[in-house]
């Protein structure tokens, strides 16, 4: 790639994590985010699209302490088909943080070696894995720009809401982004200015 940091040095440019957008959290109140999402994405303004996966496997905490037993089969598992043709890597874990080696690994291989900066992220459940995830890519020292508006709870509004709360206190109200009408690189350079001048 040809994409330049501030620092003069190459690097992965803009890269989009779709977390967990998969058929089993795609419900009532989560449905309604799939044309946005494969609106964004037909616009191809993202250099990498990287898709995580949960697997609940039998030994899973979520399975094992808490009796949940959605996620368990490969239809549930599977990408939303609208999505697929756009992802170029997928990464898989049984926790809620998608923040996992293999996808730090990613990042890093990416970026010439080191994390970036920065990266998108979108997905479902609010407040389970996007807000895990995105508190995760903070702690590293990444920049975790959360769409809100093409995220959501399958469990419904409130429980978004609630993501959202604790995002604003967790990682700071600058990474939550609510611009639900991205249509042009121009809006993702425009996003990515404001957020950098408003951190260190």
């Amino acid at each position: 790639m040809n994409n330049m940091n501030h620092t003069g040095k190459k690097d992965a440019g803009d890269i989009l994590i779709l977390v967990d957008v998969q058929n089993g959290f795609t419900k009532k109140y989560t449905v309604e985010k799939i044309p946005l999402i494969e609106d964004l994405l037909s616009r191809r303004l993202f250099d990498t699209v990287i898709a995580t996966k949960y697997w609940n496997t039998p030994d899973s905490n979520i399975s094992r302490l808490m009796g949940w037993k959605d996620l368990c089969t490969e239809a549930e598992q599977d990408l939303v088909p609208e999505i697929r043709p756009y992802v170029d890597h997928i990464t898989t874990k049984n926790i809620y943080s998608g923040a996992t080696p293999e996808l730090v690994e990613l990042l890093r291989s990416l970026n010439g070696g080191t994390l970036p900066e920065y990266v998108f992220l979108l997905g479902f459940d609010t407040e389970c894995c996007l807000l895990s995830t995105a508190a995760d890519l903070f702690e590293m020292g990444v920049r975790p720009l959360v769409l809100t508006e093409y995220s959501g709870s399958h469990d419904g509004p409130r429980y978004h809401d609630a993501g959202i709360i604790s995002m604003e206190h967790l990682i700071g109200p600058n990474f939550l982004i609510s611009k639900g009408d991205i249509k042009s690189k121009k809006d993702i350079r425009d996003i990515v200015l404001d957020v950098m001048s408003k951190s260190v």
